[in-house]
């Protein structure tokens, strides 16, 4: 085997312009491959880093009658579907703001997540020190409370396991640190240093005010059809239960035609990407099949040119083997 390769290197070395052209032009192709489909193993085929991530999923609406596809969640349908649902385990609101923090050294502006109690359940992440939000801390009648990320308790506080119950000043409000977030923890897009409970006041809330995303954890057999289902059967619910908005009828709401539009949460991760991603990996594909193509191309010809030394070859004996 040895010599054999020893044998065909020599042979290639007789030829460098040939030996570089063919290196090269697979090189190439297989180099491009390599990259792009790194890129699409890593964005669309890793799963998302949480438990039991092929259960989790985005929860938005469509609404035919203002042309919208894809349109966000809203207080009063979150609430609806929480208290209502039957397919999900839990749902949770979220949304990403900046805040300023005073009271933890150099007063700095941060990232920060906004979350309702049940949105870290659904992901199931829990603090490394104490705990998470519970009902209570969601509530506006209590005193406001915060979650730190696992690099910012490192960097402000020195990673001080005392931290839990002492207060830092959020856009001038003091509030009470209740735990620390697990080492690169990360939601979705976002890469936020403090957590923060939403702290909905049911009184206030009204029909609209689609800002927001949201989270939800499918039951053990409930499938994204059934959760569309039953989203459908819940939305004239909310029109029941909630006001209206100022200047918004019923008859309006009704001509929205609002519709459920339940998908895996990793789509939520990827956006448009996932297409593009699919094409450019499809391109070079192609472009690698071309390379082979012109390899071999270049194979054949110099083939061409050796037909006198094969016949020698075969005529001495050698087999077809020997001589391919």
């Amino acid at each position: 085997m040895r010599g054999r390769v020893t044998r065909v290197v020599r042979r290639l070395l007789r030829a460098p312009l040939f030996a570089s052209v063919a290196v090269l032009t697979l090189a190439l192709g297989i180099g491009a491959n390599t990259a792009i489909f790194s890129v699409v193993r890593g964005v669309l085929l890793k799963p998302l880093p949480f438990d039991d991530p092929d259960t989790l999923v985005g929860v938005w609406h469509t609404a035919p009658g203002l042309g919208v596809p894809l349109l966000n969640q809203a207080p009063a349908f979150y609430l609806t579907y929480r208290e209502e649902g039957r397919t999900f385990e839990d749902i949770g609101l979220w949304d990403t703001t900046a805040v300023a923090v005073t009271g933890a050294g150099e007063p700095e502006r941060v990232s920060a997540l906004v979350v309702t109690d049940g949105t870290l359940n659904v992901m199931r992440v829990q603090p490394v020190i104490g705990r998470r939000f519970n009902a209570d801390d969601d509530s506006p009648r209590t005193p406001e409370r915060v979650l730190l990320a696992h690099g910012y308790w490192e960097r402000k506080f020195g990673s001080d396991p005392s931290v839990i119950g002492r207060q830092v000043t959020v856009d001038g409000t003091p509030r009470e640190i209740i735990g620390v977030l697990p080492a690169g923890f990360k939601f979705l897009n976002a890469d936020p240093q403090l957590v923060l409970p939403f702290r909905l006041n049911r009184a206030e809330v009204f029909v609209g005010n689609f800002s927001f995303q949201s989270v939800a954890r499918l039951k053990p057999g409930a499938t994204i059809a059934q959760a569309n289902a039953d989203i459908a059967r819940m939305i004239p619910l909310v029109a029941q239960r909630f006001p209206m908005p100022p200047g918004f009828t019923r008859q309006m709401f009704d001509e929205v035609r609002l519709g459920p539009n339940v998908r895996p949460l990793a789509l939520d991760v990827i956006g448009e990407s996932a297409r593009l991603l699919w094409v450019l990996l499809g391109t070079v594909g192609i472009v690698l099949l071309i390379a082979c193509a012109n390899v071999a191309n270049l194979f054949l010809v110099r083939a061409e040119g050796r037909q006198q030394e094969l016949a020698i070859h075969a005529a001495l004996g050698a087999g077809s083997r020997r001589i391919a």
